[in-house]
């Protein structure tokens, strides 16, 4: 993640730790869990309905459907993890249970960084029902903070919950600073900073610790192209088009790189911008500054002349 660790020592210096307790999360794991047990001899059609019913009303809008999957594929979504959540359910169920302690001793690290750390959306931890292990969510206007526990038993352990948290947490802080926007050097910038940052808070440059190894290792196939994918990132920095973002940072993103290998580039871009630079000078830069650093960043690579 940074070039010369020591250097970075010196600039990432905690400031000294703060007693202030966590902010609130809300878990809904345990009514998940219930839900799934009384439920289980229902039929599915009826049992997937009820599902919706209730968990709307516990955190509207996130139980719907989304990135164009209609009412059908959803329900089957549902019915599917459902389905399958008593074989998972021992992990589960342990993970939502760790996460408290985690997620106390997560804020307790971040705000050595980031005293001024307040997120003001709410935070919830949820079955995600496979989509996600963090992030934010924009639902009716208003933006939720959300850990999935499902997702974070399957592919977090204690190397990497503790980053994963500092990555989670400096999204929440950033949005306070970083007027988000549709255009994908946005996204650009508020992943490969979040990537970055996780780094210089905790020392590190390993990928499975920085999560760009998900769902494959990404650095050793973008790394031999590395040039080309910066060139293919360029033109498309003001793009809007869905399809073009997931082809960066979903899981089966479709483009001629890995899936997620804008979390990479990002990464990169915002390490040849942060090097040198203090973590909460990075968090408050505003977007007409962070956008022509983005461009200067791409411009290192030499890029044939658009057909």
């Amino acid at each position: 993640m940074i070039r010369a660790l020591a250097a970075a020592a010196v600039l990432a210096i905690a400031a000294p730790a703060v007693a202030q307790e966590a902010p609130a999360f809300t878990s809904l794991t345990q009514q998940f869990d219930d839900f799934a047990t009384e439920t289980a001899a229902m039929p599915m059609p009826e049992r997937v309905k009820r599902f919706r019913e209730r968990f709307n009303a516990l955190l509207p809008g996130f139980y719907a459907p989304r990135n164009g999957a209609t009412e059908e594929q959803y329900n089957i979504k549902v019915g599917r993890n459902l389905a399958t959540y008593p074989a998972q359910r021992d992990k589960f169920l342990a993970a939502a249970r760790d996460f408290s302690a985690a997620y106390v001793h997560g804020n307790a690290h971040f705000r050595r960084y980031f005293p001024d750390y307040a997120p003001v959306m709410p935070i919830y931890l949820v079955h995600s029902l496979g989509e996600m292990d963090g992030g934010t969510r924009d639902i009716d206007g208003k933006t939720v903070a959300v850990f999935g526990a499902d997702v974070i038993a399957k592919i977090h352990d204690s190397t990497t919950i503790g980053p994963f948290l500092d990555h989670e947490l400096f999204h929440f802080h950033h949005a306070r600073y970083f007027s988000d926007c549709e255009a994908m050097w946005c996204a650009l910038w508020q992943e490969g900073l979040a990537t970055y940052v996780a780094g210089r808070m905790n020392s590190t440059e390993d990928d499975k610790t920085l999560m760009l190894t998900i769902p494959r290792p990404i650095r050793p196939e973008v790394e031999p192209k590395l040039a080309e994918a910066m060139c293919y990132a360029r033109p498309r920095l003001d793009s809007v088009d869905p399809e073009v973002y997931a082809s960066f940072f979903y899981g089966n993103g479709k483009s001629p790189y890995p899936p997620r290998f804008g979390y990479y580039l990002g990464y990169l871009i915002a390490r040849k911008i942060g090097d040198g630079r203090p973590l909460d000078e990075l968090a408050k830069m505003p977007g007409d500054q962070v956008k022509p650093l983005i461009e200067k960043a791409l411009a290192d690579y030499h890029c044939p002349p658009a057909a």
